[in-house]
């Protein structure tokens, strides 16, 4: 299967302590697509994005290009509060280690908590 990279909406649809996300292909107007976890989710877009080019391939319908910004550089550009700051920078201080790689760690934490 390949990973095209076509730009995707995701919405939330967690329900009574389910899980659940639903995605919008905005260059396939007619894909709505649904996941139990993010993961599930993006696999199940990728497949259903394969299969929508091959049947437009088999009636000779026109493919969407691809989206050229969908690759990640890895910096995000963030405000915080001030005294959230410093607290951060203290305590990333107390583990010898520098902010970057606390806010780091932290965040990892907090999304492998949520299963995604």
């Amino acid at each position: 299967m390949k990973n095209y990279k076509y730009f995707y909406l995701v919405n939330d649809i967690s329900e009574d302590g389910e899980e659940g996300y639903e995605a919008i292909v905005p260059k396939f107007p007619k894909i709505h697509v649904f996941g139990d976890s993010l993961d599930d989710l993006h696999q199940s877009v990728m497949e259903t994005i394969e299969y929508e080019i091959e049947k437009r391939k088999e009636k000779g319908l026109p493919i969407p290009s691809e989206d050229k910004k969908n690759s990640f550089s890895g910096k995000v550009l963030l405000r915080i509060d001030p005294e959230l700051h410093e607290r951060l920078f203290y305590e990333a201080k107390a583990k010898r280690i520098s902010l970057n790689s606390y806010i780091q760690e932290n965040l990892q934490k907090v999304v492998s908590s949520t299963g995604s």
